[in-house]
């Protein structure tokens, strides 16, 4: 036997043991657990709250079994009027990520006014601030 052929009998049992397992499944469940690792990270880093956690956790592993068992988006796919789980999972996600790009740019924008609310009043605080130390001068 050439070590070519016990490379290649090694990499088809490896690939039997995990069931056949197509390399985008795996591939997608390594990312899924690396994201899901980060929200446990910034959890621990007071970065997110118990309640967003849970989110992310609920996301990332609703994300896996629907990876391993396909099939159930098809019933999804239904519901919506769509022939196949695949259209609809791609089509909530767009919606989902234009939601997602919503709520950033309303965020940013009340961000946006208050910081200019509140360097308007920064900047008449000194102002006024300015005054007082002139008064005060001349009376001297």
């Amino acid at each position: 036997m050439c070590k070519n052929e016990w490379k290649r009998i090694q990499i088809m049992s490896f690939l039997n043991f995990l069931g056949g397992l197509a390399l985008i499944k795996i591939i997608f469940t390594l990312f899924a657990v690396f994201a899901w690792s980060r929200a446990v990270i910034r959890f621990y880093t007071k970065d997110l709250n118990l309640k967003e956690l849970f989110f992310w956790s609920l996301l990332w592993a609703l994300m896996i079994v629907l990876v391993f068992v396909p099939g159930k988006t098809n019933f999804l796919a239904k519901m919506l009027g769509m022939e196949r789980g695949n259209d609809a999972m791609f089509f909530l996600g767009i919606v989902a990520l234009f939601y997602a790009s919503y709520r950033l740019y309303v965020k940013s924008n009340e961000q946006e006014k208050e910081i200019t609310r509140l360097v308007r009043a920064l900047a008449l605080k000194n102002i006024r601030k300015q005054k007082t130390v002139q008064r005060k001068r001349k009376l001297v």
